[in-house]
């Protein structure tokens, strides 16, 4: 599935999320797809700077070998 069809498929969820509320359809077609290009960029978005916790954070330590 490539971006595109991910965007639209976003798109679709928001729209089902919201139809009862929608006075204005174009509008409302509209902000659809700004959240789904919200959520296409948050995909790409790098990783927050907060540390990491649990098993992922954990460094794997290595010993030298006795020679």
């Amino acid at each position: 599935m490539n971006d595109e069809d991910l965007r639209d498929l976003f798109a679709f969820g928001a729209m089902i999320s919201k139809a009862w509320q929608a006075p204005n359809l174009e509008a409302h077609a509209k902000n659809c797809y700004d959240i789904a290009d919200a959520m296409i960029e948050a995909k790409y978005c790098e990783e927050s700077e907060e540390p990491e916790v649990g098993i992922a954070a954990v460094v794997k330590r290595t010993r030298k070998k006795d020679g």
